[in-house]
């Protein structure tokens, strides 16, 4: 019998070595996702203050998958497929918009580009959008990070679709902390404006993250792991993970769980 043969079997020392390998292959198993009906769903956190706190005032990254029927937007508004807040408290519009994409509006001149912007009344914090027409497949899964460094006087935001770089933009800003703004009720799949109606969307998330740094192209096409979620736990800066796995819970050191509202949990998952 060939000696490798017989150290596999005899002693055990690599069989025992290879199952440990396996066991931790296997601890991470992505089987959910959350589905919005574009109804009356949404999920939100513990208090509307949550996510600009964790996003703060520096160097800031989000990652998310997300999956629509229709991302070609043949409607004349911008669809969000993740969070928009317009909030007026006597002043000023405040805007939280991560992750819209422009419908045919001719006047905004933005067909189907993605946009992500924070502005809190005159002071615009960040405006990133794509160069072109945003390459979402309609009816599948599509991995989004936004990544944002601070500069003091500037902000670089830089967007990627499916690991690939779709925009970088440098927006001029006072380098005020956004962080303790009022953005009204920031809500995931519901455009929440607090003078007027809300509106929902429909669409799947799954394994959305938050990092106080910014995710450089390759940390971005690690995470798209050619079209795979894999174990973000591990990950330097993270400080938020939500992998909707049957619950909204954070799998971060920070447990700020996500209260899911009509939204329904689905085995449909990036694979």
């Amino acid at each position: 019998m060939p000696l490798g043969l017989q150290l596999s079997l005899v002693g055990g020392s690599l069989s025992d070595s290879q199952a440990v390998e396996n066991n931790k292959a296997a601890s991470f198993s992505n089987t959910k996702s959350l589905n919005f009906d574009g109804t009356n769903d949404y999920a939100e956190f513990a208090t509307d203050s949550v996510l600009p706190g964790l996003i703060g005032d520096g160097d800031f990254a989000i990652s998310y998958w997300v999956k629509a029927a229709d991302f070609s937007l043949s409607n004349a508004n911008p669809n969000n497929f993740f969070i928009y807040s317009l909030f007026f408290a006597g002043g000023p519009f405040n805007y939280f918009l991560l992750g819209s994409v422009y419908g045919t509006n001719a006047s905004a001149g933005n067909p189907g580009k993605m946009l992500f912007q924070i502005q809190a009344g005159s002071t615009n914090h960040i405006t990133t959008k794509s160069n072109s027409a945003v390459s979402l497949t309609d009816n599948d899964w599509n991995h989004v990070v936004f990544s944002c460094r601070d500069g003091g006087s500037t902000r670089l935001g830089t967007i990627y679709i499916n690991g690939s770089l779709v925009a970088s933009t440098s927006t001029s800003t006072s380098g005020a902390d956004f962080g303790s703004t009022s953005f009204g009720d920031l809500r995931i799949a519901s455009q929440t404006i607090n003078i007027g109606g809300d509106t929902y969307q429909a669409f799947e998330i799954d394994e959305f993250s938050i990092y106080d740094s910014v995710l450089t192209a390759g940390a971005a096409s690690e995470i798209y792991n050619s079209g795979v979620p894999a174990d973000e736990s591990s990950r330097s800066n993270l400080v938020g993970y939500w992998r909707l796995e049957d619950n909204g819970d954070d799998s971060s050191s920070n447990s700020n769980a996500l209260t899911i509202s009509g939204a329904t949990f689905t085995n449909d998952v990036p694979s």
